[in-house]
């Protein structure tokens, strides 16, 4: 079975070929803009649709009208080209799920432009360095193999807090495929925002909270960034908004790098893992506003307790490690099962019974068999039967 896979190294571009690269973000960027124009025209003015084919057409002559078009690679430009039309296809996609705010394309102000894609790269890199059409070669840090058995099929170049990123995309057989039966370690995971995760076995990882952690730190730095932008402090501004990307980005390469070791630590314990299939993209969604229907007005509907609990949700980064938890899982043979996650930390793991608690009690405690257990480790025990039965092993 085939799989597709990235894999992302660190660049060391010169300050030549830096500013080559930043040369080509910044006519991208103007490409998407001019083109995202265009077809917002043509679809007033004349009722219109312009696709994606119209405007690939006219890159040639975009190339004769403004020449420096040509220092960057045309398989590039019709990459952005690419972009803007997944753009409109998100947006219709969500006009017809009858999205409240489908979010129409808009336009790319400076610095929000950061990558560009080499759409049919086929080079394998060298030991220390890339060849980039129109660029040259650049030093990489080339830490860990493509799969001999596989084909590149992108190449992406970014910049993130002003360090340069090359990834590859690249699809072939890369699995080991799992035994059915063969599981003679099994593991259920309750996860939550106290304890990352807590297992079926009784072992749990506290939650790191690195957002949390730099809280004080990052709204210092906010503090400082809009009387500067207020006050037009461009080179100011310039500085502080460089520290709070770096700052992001610390927080960021900390959460990756715990995600990372918890789930090399969890398929180290197991060979089938059961987990809840969680709705995250429902978890975040705002509470709906509350009328007062003598009044006209609104009634508190606990939005600003809730705010505070999406934040802590998208800080755990359960998304994330699920995505990690599955790809590395399948590389490695292993199987996972995810089952629903209704009522596994309200029914009793011992006799089965319903205790219901709300989420502030941490403990069970069974008044039917007197089971006492942490109330994840009881959710985690049942996660581990669901699993198993949908498995076909219990």
């Amino acid at each position: 079975m085939n799989t597709t896979m990235a894999y992302k190294y660190r660049m060391y571009p010169t300050k030549s070929q830096a500013s080559r690269l930043e040369n080509q973000f910044s006519m991208c960027r103007h490409l998407y803009n001019w083109n995202l124009e265009e077809r917002i025209n043509a679809y007033k003015e004349h009722g219109k649709t312009v696709s994606y084919n119209q405007q690939q057409n006219a890159l040639p002559g975009l190339k004769k009208e403004r020449p420096w078009f040509k220092s960057v690679h045309s398989q590039v430009l019709q990459d952005v080209l690419r972009r803007l039309d997944r753009a409109y296809d998100a947006f219709f996609r969500r006009v017809k799920q009858g999205t409240e705010a489908p979010g129409f394309p808009r336009i790319k102000h400076f610095g929000e432009w950061n990558s560009i894609t080499y759409p049919q790269y086929k080079e394998i890199p060298a030991v220390d360095h890339i060849k980039v059409s129109k660029i040259g070669d650049i030093k990489i840090r080339y830490h860990r193999d493509i799969p001999n058995n596989t084909k590149i099929k992108t190449l992406t170049i970014s910049k993130e807090a002003g360090k340069w990123f090359a990834c590859f995309s690249f699809e072939g057989v890369i699995s080991n495929e799992p035994k059915p039966g063969a599981f003679t370690r099994t593991l259920g995971i309750d996860m939550g925002l106290i304890d990352f995760w807590y297992d079926s076995n009784g072992y749990s990882v506290p939650a790191p909270k690195h957002l949390r952690k730099s809280e004080k730190a990052l709204k210092k730095l906010q503090r400082k960034l809009f009387p500067a932008k207020a006050e037009q402090d461009w080179p100011r501004f310039r500085k502080l908004k460089k520290a709070l990307n770096k700052r992001h980005y610390r927080i960021k390469c900390q959460r990756n790098d715990f995600l990372q070791k918890s789930v090399n630590e969890l398929l180290d314990k197991a060979d089938l893992v059961c987990f809840e299939d969680l709705k995250i993209k429902n978890m975040l969604r705002r509470p709906k506003p509350k009328q007062n229907k003598k009044t006209g007005g609104f009634l508190p509907n606990g939005a600003s307790a809730k705010a505070g609990l999406n934040k802590s949700i998208s800080d755990a980064g359960w998304g994330k490690f699920l995505s990690i938890l599955k790809y590395k899982a399948h590389g490695l043979g292993k199987e996972l099962a995810a089952v629903k996650p209704h009522y596994t930390s309200q029914k009793c793991s011992g006799c089965g019974e319903m205790v219901k608690k709300a989420l502030s009690v941490r403990t069970h405690k069974c008044l039917h068999c007197g089971l006492v257990l942490n109330r994840d480790h009881n959710a985690a025990i049942n996660i581990l039967r669901l699993g198993l039965q949908s498995q076909g092993l219990a």
